[in-house]
């Protein structure tokens, strides 16, 4: 049995040393007393009845003291509860593993606020249910306003009047730019368009469900259905064999190298540089190519279903993968030697927007963009379950935080991700096929949690008394990404600004700002 430790190393303390630090590798060491054989697991399961229901304010108290106390929030949602006002829940990461608080909050008494990384939370939740937060969010202090200076506000009503620069950042998204000639001064960012796709889910048959997580955004379609997966299997009470574990692993970290491949591919083609961009796309290609072999889809539909697996990755698809990323792995090389390694792309990249540890822990960021700024968050380390404690993943931060601190992060981990894959495909070989689940406990509550390519991915699902699905909630990395980048373009360039929007993984689906 392995399990992730922590090495160390020393930061980079000169501008020029852009180099890694290795937070996690693999060593034997014996489970904790209680844990098991899966540790930290990145599922939570509890009957409603023991969940202490908490008043707003203390309820706020108790999460303000907890993040205090160095746990980390990875969701916080709200249920109406017809007139009884809304029902909150907040999941926390500890170091034992995953947690779970429960308030109540009215619509006649203020909510207090705590802002920072929990702003896009309560933002959200002022949105959706109208709750009244005791604190406005406070504003960042910008260059005063001058008449003389120019606002990029969403554009006109004709498709002519809008400016394609941004790639639709500004004429369709939620940003709305102060600008002096092209320095950025101002920064603020609207409502996006909220779309609460996930009460639908609650009408459809629990059968009917996978496939419609797998579509509800853009990309992370295998990270979605396997929060999916685990959160239908914790409340049917049925344990996956570790097989499937490692099948579904191999279909995540497919996607996640497609998803890299994709941003570099992206970033590459911001700045210009067309011959590294192509040659990323035609790799991102072959991956999409081997999820299609692998599950019929090229973007991993199909590949996860709670209860087991669809069809079990044999030999010969083995042999087929291994050949597949054997020869990948030597062409990434070459394409990222010749994209990072040229000082053009460097000097393009070097210091454009960069965001902080301190502006990272700020705005709660997640994936690899936490981990281009110095946190090393990934769930994959800090709720490794029994899949990740048999085959260790190693996890990569990057201090500058930098769209080249990004890139660079992007490249290590890719090829991270294709050493543990053929370190670990042979043992999907034989995971057991699906079948038909029991029903669901009455008055559950699950928390799902699985590290996507863009960041952390969790399914919050609740049953009533009857086991039916009373709430569904489905949170995507992107709600931490729009104020990313508001803040990494302020003060720089209008020519940044669809750069740093690529280099964040920055989709206009998915609003939540």
């Amino acid at each position: 049995m392995t399990v992730p430790r922590s090495v160390q190393s020393q930061p980079p303390g000169e501008p020029e040393a852009r180099s890694f630090l290795r937070l996690v590798s693999s060593r034997p060491v014996p489970a904790a007393p209680g844990d098991g054989d899966g540790g930290a697991r990145p599922l939570l399961v509890a009957a409603i009845d023991d969940l202490p229901e908490l008043p707003g304010d203390a309820f706020v108290a108790a999460l303000a003291r907890e993040t205090a106390a160095g746990a980390r929030v990875l969701a916080y949602h709200g249920r109406r509860d017809d007139d009884r006002g809304v029902v909150l829940t907040a999941a926390l990461v500890r170091p034992r593993g995953l947690a779970v608080m429960r308030g109540r909050a009215v619509h006649d008494r203020p909510l207090p606020a705590l802002r920072g990384p929990l702003g896009a939370h309560e933002r959200l939740l002022e949105r959706t249910y109208g709750l009244q937060l005791a604190a406005p969010p406070p504003r960042a202090a910008d260059a005063p306003l001058d008449p003389r200076d120019m606002w990029f506000w969403p554009a006109g009503h004709g498709a002519e009047e809008r400016d394609p620069g941004f790639g639709g950042l500004v004429d369709h998204g939620p940003l709305r730019l102060h600008c002096r000639g092209d320095h950025i001064r101002v920064v603020e960012l609207r409502a996006g368009a909220e779309h609460d796709v996930e009460t639908m889910l609650c009408t459809r048959p629990v059968a009917q469900l996978p496939a419609l997580v797998e579509t509800l955004r853009g990309e992370g379609s295998v990270a979605r259905a396997w929060a999916h997966a685990m959160a239908i299997e914790g409340l049917a009470s049925v344990d996956l064999d570790l097989a499937g574990d490692v099948h579904r692993g191999v279909g995540l970290e497919l996607e996640r190298i497609a998803g890299h491949l994709v941003g570099l591919a992206a970033t590459a083609r911001a700045i210009g540089f067309g011959a590294g961009a192509s040659d990323l796309d035609r790799l991102h290609a072959l991956v999409r190519d081997l999820l299609m072999r692998l599950c019929g889809s090229r973007h991993g539909h199909g590949h996860v279903r709670p209860g087991g697996v669809r069809e079990a990755i044999g030999a010969a698809r083995i042999a087929d993968v291994r050949a597949t990323l054997a020869g990948l792995r030597g062409a990434f090389a070459r394409c990222s030697a010749t994209l990072l390694g040229a000082r053009s792309v460097q000097a393009r990249l070097d210091g454009v927007g960069g965001l902080t540890g301190a502006d990272a822990t700020q705005l709660g960021l997640v994936g690899p963009a936490a981990r281009a700024s110095g946190l090393p968050h990934d769930l994959r380390r800090d709720l490794p379950g029994r899949l990740y404690r048999r085959h260790a993943v190693d996890v990569f931060v990057e201090y500058d935080g930098d769209c080249l601190a990004r890139a660079s992060l992007r490249a290590r981990e890719v090829d991270a991700a294709v050493a543990w894959i053929l370190n670990s495909i042979a043992g999907a070989a034989g995971a057991r096929p699906a079948a038909v689940l029991p029903s669901l406990a009455p008055r559950h509550l699950a928390i799902a949690a699985v590290e996507g390519a863009r960041g952390s991915i969790v399914h919050l699902l609740e049953t009533d008394a009857a086991g039916r699905l009373l709430d569904y909630r489905a949170q995507d990395p992107a709600m931490f990404a729009w104020p990313a980048l508001a803040t990494a373009v302020r003060g720089g360039s209008l020519a940044d600004v669809h750069l740093c929007a690529q280099s964040l993984d920055l989709a206009l689906g998915g609003l939540a700002c």
